[in-house]
């Protein structure tokens, strides 16, 4: 797999040479209606730690939520025991059926059923040709992979031919590697823009790896499952597209905002609303761009790490669906990247989390030294979740962003 990587590297380079315009521009309205506050993300004279109370107060708080997942993830075996053996051993036929299937999907365990089944084979078919779709909108609207990178009139004309072969490669489930070396190519190529650019690509990368990890007589072949090698790679790696995404909005403040003063219906998410409550009114908007940057970063970060995948896999599913088809439109058509990556995952039966060493321990001392037990796991939760959110959420205080207006 290192070496396809490798080549996809140079294959991706060497492809796309001549140079794009205005890559750093959407296509998605952006304009600021009034400034935030930019104090209230930098370090503040006199404040605890040079921060804004309220920007202490979503981080801790999210901080908490991440921590009570962690704790309850950590025990979900001594969960899952009550629930079999005191709640559904006095059920019988369907019932029972339903809630252990029900359980199986919470805590990411196989789901033994035939739907499932099902639907994750047409999971993987959806994830493996979806990108085609998109590299086909984007021939025609003059773009580069994804609408948001336009293309130089000079050079136009070649690249969406290029984009439109590289559609029917993978329509036709034809050279597969090759498709995932131009794929993990373009990516990046994308950082002659800066980390920005590339980092709101990442998701792009997910359908270059299961391209890259198929075989070479993939026309031959029904792929219609990942195997847990794949699963895997593709998890870490769309979790931790969403988890730097989630950063990046909260440094480029100006145009997150910027997004939801044109459409401030994305303003109402409940989740993001929860975040910063009790927070000061008067910096609604401040403290709902960190409130929302925090959002996507929990998300990344459970789905990276493999904690309730399936549970957090459904709440983004829901939020990418309803971006492109209620709120942004075809614009924001890229969505379907992380659609389908996030089905295909969450009907995978090849879940695991990336705490072995932690679960063992928890695992060695379920016999006895229950209430050591619930101290090791309680800790371990709470310094995870801390040291996902707080040392970063610190070290932005510090960041210049004045290059980001110029």
């Amino acid at each position: 797999m290192r070496a396809r990587f490798r080549y996809g590297i140079g294959a991706g380079v060497l492809l796309l040479v001549p140079r794009l315009a205005l890559a750093h521009e959407r296509f998605i309205k952006h304009d600021m209606k009034r400034h935030l506050q930019d104090g209230f993300f930098l370090q503040q004279a006199g404040k605890p730690f040079g921060m804004d109370p309220n920007m202490v107060q979503i981080g801790l708080l999210v901080t908490l939520v991440l921590s009570g997942f962690f704790f309850v993830w950590f025990l979900r075996e001594t969960l899952d025991e009550f629930l079999r053996y005191k709640v559904l051993a006095s059920l019988r036929g369907g019932l029972q059926r339903g809630l252990h299937n029900l359980a199986s999907f919470v805590m990411d365990k196989p789901v033994r059923s035939a739907w499932f089944y099902a639907a994750g084979e047409w999971s993987v078919i959806l994830f493996l040709r979806s990108p085609a779709l998109v590299l086909m909108y984007s021939a025609t609207n003059d773009s580069l992979v994804m609408p948001s990178y336009p293309l130089e009139p000079s050079s136009a004309l070649y690249f969406k031919f290029l984009q439109v072969f590289l559609a029917i490669l993978i329509l036709t489930q034809t050279l597969l590697p090759l498709c995932g070396a131009i794929v993990i190519g373009t990516w990046f190529y994308l950082f002659r823009w800066g980390p920005l650019v590339a980092i709101d690509a990442l998701p792009v990368v997910t359908a270059g790896i299961l391209y890259a990890m198929s075989p070479w007589q993939s026309h031959k072949l029904a792929i219609t499952r990942l195997n847990a090698e794949q699963t895997r790679w593709v998890r870490i790696v769309l979790g931790f597209g969403f988890f730097v995404l989630g950063w990046a909005k909260i440094y480029n403040h100006d145009l997150t905002i910027g997004v939801a003063d044109n459409y401030p219906q994305i303003m109402n998410d409940p989740l993001v609303g929860f975040f910063a409550f009790g927070t000061n009114p008067s910096l609604r908007r401040e403290t709902w761009v960190m409130s929302f940057g925090l959002a996507e970063v929990m998300s990344g970060f459970m789905l990276m790490t493999g904690i309730f995948t399936r549970v957090w896999g459904g709440i983004m599913l829901w939020v990418f669906t309803k971006l492109m088809l209620v709120d942004f439109g075809w614009d924001e058509i890229p969505h379907i990247y992380p659609i389908g990556a996030v089905l295909a995952v969450i009907t995978s039966n090849h879940l695991r989390a990336e705490f072995h060493p932690l679960e063992r321990i928890e695992r060695g001392m379920r016999s006895g030294a229950h209430v050591q037990r619930f101290a090791l796991v309680a800790a371990a939760s709470v310094a995870i979740a801390f040291l996902t959110v707080m040392p970063m959420l610190y070290a932005l205080t510090f960041t210049d962003r004045s290059m980001l207006r110029q």
